[in-house]
């Protein structure tokens, strides 16, 4: 008898081997949700460092160390006391820890982009090739499917790139949208006339009149630079002001150079035609007249 309990007791520690143990939950996995008639529901979500989730109704659920299974009945007990029939959901470890996130509006590469997990904000717009132009980089939106509805929400990457503020660069999840929006005259600055590179130059901290000319490459040859119109409706009272560079460059920095805002108007004009700019028209004509005048004479001898 002695005998067969040891054996008996050989034969389930080589079961307990030979026996798969069943995965499970760690920080990092991708773990795909399906719940079945709620579109809105179905997500990949990733397993943050501190082992813990975000699901709809969820909110920093505690996963570390789960198995599907066990996970799964949370989810449907949760979703049971929201939804009006009975959920049927279904869970699977992500075949890979890749997100599609669609990129929408004001950057260079528009169109869905596949990004890793923890992917954040502005890293996405980045692989978007950045914002173009006229972005309005303090009001970009984050859709992301909720409950019955797309909740949208407003995130300022100035404050992020500027500040460091990360509640402004929040971490992605499959399937959200993100919409960079038009902002011309509210977060731009406008550079017209007479320069290198005219244009839209979105307005930064302490930036100058002469900052945002040497932004669009500077005055051309054919520029007046002693006519300067600087208007700024941004302010209270709307002012305009009458730029001379020649008499900026020769002051060493006691010349006025008033800071910008947002929705700013900098022109600089072309320079007056001298009479001697048409010369090379007036003889061109001159010769025209005088080869009409000779084809009549010849005709009518």
């Amino acid at each position: 008898m002695k005998h067969l309990h040891s054996i008996l007791l050989i034969l389930l520690i080589f079961a307990a081997i030979a026996m798969p143990q069943e995965r499970r939950i760690k920080a990092g996995d991708g773990i795909e949700i399906v719940v079945y008639g709620h579109q809105e529901l179905s997500r990949v979500v990733t397993v943050s460092p501190q082992g813990t989730i975000d699901f709809p109704f969820m909110q920093n659920l505690p996963v570390d160390g789960l198995t599907i299974d066990k996970l799964r009945e949370i989810i449907v007990a949760q979703l049971s006391r929201y939804l009006e029939e009975y959920p049927v959901v279904t869970l699977n470890f992500a075949k890979s820890n890749i997100i599609n996130i669609n990129v929408m509006g004001m950057v260079k590469q528009p169109g869905i982009r596949q990004m890793q997990l923890y992917s954040n904000l502005q890293g996405a717009i980045a692989a978007a090739g950045g914002t173009t132009p006229g972005a309005r980089v303090t009001e970009v939106q984050l859709m992301r499917g909720e409950p019955g509805k797309m909740a949208i929400t407003k995130y300022d990457l100035k404050k992020f790139l500027l500040e460091g503020d990360l509640k402004h660069n929040p971490v992605l999840v499959e399937g959200d949208v993100i919409m960079v929006t038009s902002g011309e005259m509210l977060d731009n600055v406008k550079v017209l006339g007479e320069v290198r590179l005219p244009g839209m130059f979105e307005e930064y901290n302490s930036a100058t009149v002469i900052d945002m000319l040497m932004r669009a490459g500077g005055p051309t040859a054919n520029a007046d630079i002693k006519k300067i119109r600087y208007i700024s409706p941004a302010r209270k009272k709307q002012a305009e002001y009458r730029l001379n560079l020649e008499e900026y460059l020769a002051a060493s920095g006691t010349y006025p150079n008033p800071e910008v805002r947002a929705g700013d108007i900098i022109y600089v004009p072309k320079k007056p035609d001298s009479w001697r700019t048409y010369l090379p028209i007036i003889s061109g004509l001159s010769s025209v007249v005088i080869s009409i005048y000779y084809i009549f004479r010849i005709q009518n001898e």
